[in-house]
């Protein structure tokens, strides 16, 4: 049966959208599918495939992340801070902690950095942040699929919760990464990830088998290089953030969410091959 057969879309008795799937897989095959091991979400619904083939289908090169970086310290997964240790979050404390709530489309929240018990920081050492580490949610509907560049440099003192640490600016510029991650193409690939489960997750392994697009040197550069001009403008509002300047703030971060969508809609032109930068 061909594939457009096996998914329908209708509606239920309120009006809202139901996706009946015809499932040609023995219980088995379903648990050995790899690399997952999971359900096939592409029978969930069809338009986040039809998205990722879209990308797969454009000439620039492509790769796995997990296949561009030889190495395993790359990839970093956090727990969270835990009452059951006596760990606790207070303004008061002297750790950072960076969580989920702090990651904003245009940087991190650096207004107001969470604080956490020292008995956290030394449990999870292993998740201090660094001045460009990639910082992804990956645990819940919300926060899975966001992600932002610590443009600037953390606090020897400060953890990560609840967040992957991607340490890829020596086999993959960061700033090219987040805007990719940012696009519909990346954000398809996420939304595959969250489609048909009750609570998303995402797995050392989904994150290795995240297609990227490989740019020339020159495109790199520029992504970078606009990145950062935004980039002023998120500290600036996180600036007047922090002094309660709410005028300040909206006019600042708005400036820097209107960059980054045209640094998106850009790359994504490039992959397509209809632009050959993302400078005029």
């Amino acid at each position: 049966m061909i594939k457009k057969n096996l998914v329908q879309i209708t509606t239920d008795q309120k009006g809202n959208e139901v996706v009946m799937v015809r499932v040609d897989k023995t219980l088995k095959e379903l648990i050995e599918e790899k690399p997952f091991s999971r359900w096939d979400v592409n029978y969930w619904h069809p338009k986040w495939v039809d998205l990722i083939e879209e990308f797969k289908s454009y000439d620039i090169e492509k790769e796995y992340l997990g296949q561009i970086i030889d190495s395993d310290d790359w990839l970093i997964a956090t727990d969270h801070v835990r009452a059951s240790k006596n760990e606790k979050e207070d303004d008061n404390l002297p750790v950072e902690y960076y969580s989920p709530a702090g990651l904003f489309f245009t940087g991190y929240n650096t207004s107001k950095v969470p604080h956490c018990t020292e008995n956290a920081f030394k449990r999870m050492r292993r998740a201090r942040p660094k001045q460009y580490d990639l910082l992804l949610g990956g645990f819940g509907m919300g926060p899975t699929g966001k992600s932002v560049v610590l443009w600037h440099e953390p606090s020897p003192t400060s953890i990560v919760g609840n967040i992957f640490i991607l340490r890829i600016n020596k086999y993959y510029n960061p700033f090219v990464l987040d805007v990719f991650f940012k696009s519909k193409y990346g954000q398809a690939q996420f939304n595959k990830y969250k489609t048909g489960v009750a609570f998303n997750s995402l797995s050392n392994d989904e994150i290795r088998f995240l297609s990227v697009p490989i740019f020339v040197k020159h495109i790199n550069e520029n992504i970078e290089s606009e990145y950062k001009k935004m980039a002023v403008y998120h500290d600036n509002a996180m600036e007047g953030k922090k002094n309660d300047n709410e005028v300040e703030y909206i006019k600042n971060i708005e400036l820097a969410e209107k960059m980054l969508k045209d640094l998106i809609i850009k790359t994504e032109a490039v992959i397509r091959g209809e632009r050959d930068d993302v400078i005029d």
